[in-house]
């Protein structure tokens, strides 16, 4: 047996021993978090809630501590109450918020050498100026003040909108600055960049990569990633394959996702078996967006969704990556988030109880690589208001802007702002599916400790 080989065994030997043997060492989280469950249902409230929380919070961190290090212990203690709050303004309905944003979505690049049908980079959409979405780069200090002010209370980042990541020359650390605040981290790319350095993406910690590729021959490709080579992207597979093995980390989990439409559908078979052969982790057929608007030719295909684990241990790599770094926490910025009181700057304004409202709202939170703060994974239009503010990494908070306000109050109570309306008044699209959510916040926990976050706690902390 290859050393590679043994130390990942060794690794999730380490991982099971410490989950199996976690209630040997006090039970689970449960009686905690039910605990605080009940004393919120007697609050009127969410200023009451926080109040709450904030009694709850050094207990807490005591429980967690007898399992993780300080700084973990603060940082999974500030994550937790984060949850609870961010629920109850949630039923709520609440249009200002005390809560963070548990899920961030943050395009490193806002630029795309590809034009594929329907999104923003399109050719069709540039000509006709369907989009406004402008080029650049993310700074590095932009996104350190980001994380600074959201990394404590969010579980999960999403490096990818409308962006290809790899073209941001610094997306690795960006990547490890985010495991700093004891995040998970996952990104989505074509691939199809000359520019790709294997090894500092397998070093950066990453827990999750998805590898766009709806084709298994050039024609057939290059018929939806306009400007994509498929050898290219076959290649960078390899290499980054290849850096895993040689570096002895199986994370990031490699995921071959197949975009299935009518031009495509007859190679999802070899697809899988290409991927299977390259030794990625998953392959997955997925339903895509209707861009018969941009595109009439490129059409949807009547396949049923699916995905095969070609490696069933990747199950386990999550939480060998959970902290990859342990040395490497920003324990002096979790520290001071633990001690600072909630968002002193917003009073929390209840709205008129439960109704439909959109989950984005308050659930995660987007930046565009030039700080544009979006509400969701929607692209800003001419004709659509999607750009909530600008996170310029100074006082305020771009979770509670004026359009976040609006937009909230549009859905509970249909309430109409004295300005322009954010285009969440005439939304067509999902209100319910976020980038980062219940099944995110399972997955987060489970990987942490999972004996210790049992179902029942996790249902606490995820069911909502």
């Amino acid at each position: 047996m290859g050393p590679v080989r043994f130390s990942g065994m060794r690794r999730t030997l380490g991982v099971l021993i410490r989950q199996v043997a976690s209630p040997l060492g006090g039970g689970t989280a449960f009686p905690a978090l039910s605990r605080i469950e009940r004393e919120l249902r007697q609050c009127r409230g969410a200023a009451a809630a926080a109040s709450v929380l904030a009694e709850r919070k050094a207990e807490l961190c005591r429980l967690l501590s007898r399992r993780f290090a300080p700084a973990a212990a603060q940082a999974l203690t500030l994550k937790i109450l984060n949850l609870y709050l961010a629920r109850r303004h949630f039923r709520e309905r609440d249009r200002v918020l005390l809560s963070r944003p548990f899920g961030l979505v943050v395009d490193p690049s806002n630029v795309c050498e590809l034009a594929c049908p329907g999104c923003v980079h399109s050719r069709g959409s540039e000509e006709r100026s369907v989009f406004d979405w402008p080029r650049g780069t993310l700074a590095e200090e932009r996104f350190r003040a980001l994380l600074r002010s959201y990394g404590p209370a969010a579980i999960g980042i999403y490096f990818c909108n409308y962006g290809e990541p790899l073209l941001n020359l610094r997306t690795p650390q960006l990547i490890r600055m985010a495991k700093g605040y004891l995040m998970s981290t996952a990104l989505s790319t074509s691939l199809s960049v000359r520019r790709f350095d294997p090894d500092a993406y397998v070093e950066s910690g990453l827990d999750f990569m998805v590898l766009s590729i709806d084709g298994a021959t050039q024609p057939v490709y290059q018929a939806f990633r306009r400007n994509g080579n498929l050898e290219l992207v076959l290649d960078n597979a390899r290499r980054l394959v290849a850096a895993k093995r040689k570096a002895g980390r199986r994370t990031p989990v490699l995921s071959w996702n197949f975009l299935a439409f009518e031009h495509n559908a007859h190679e999802i078979p070899r697809a899988e078996r290409m991927a299977r052969g390259l030794g990625v982790d998953v392959f997955r057929v997925v339903n895509p967006f209707d861009v018969r608007w941009d595109d009439p030719a490129i059409r949807p295909a009547a396949v049923r969704p699916y995905v095969r684990r070609l490696d069933y241990a990747s199950l386990s790599y999550p939480p060998e990556n959970w902290n990859p770094f342990p040395g490497s926490l920003e324990a002096g910025a979790i520290a001071s988030a633990f001690e600072a009181p909630w968002n002193g700057q917003a009073e929390a304004a209840g709205g008129p109880g439960p109704g439909h409202t959109c989950h984005w709202l308050y659930k995660n939170m987007v930046m565009d690589a030039g700080g544009r703060i979006l509400p969701c994974c929607g692209a800003p239009r001419p004709d659509a208001k999607l750009v909530f503010g600008r996170f310029e990494g100074r006082d305020g908070d771009a979770f509670n802007t004026d359009m976040y306000r609006q937009a909230r109050a549009l859905f509970s109570a249909g309430a109409r702002g004295a300005g322009d309306e954010p285009y969440c008044a005439q939304c067509e699209w999902d209100h319910s599916t976020v980038n980062i959510g219940s099944p995110e916040i399972r997955r987060y926990f489970r990987a942490a400790d999972a004996a210790f976050f049992d179902r029942r706690s996790l249902r606490l902390l995820s069911d909502w």
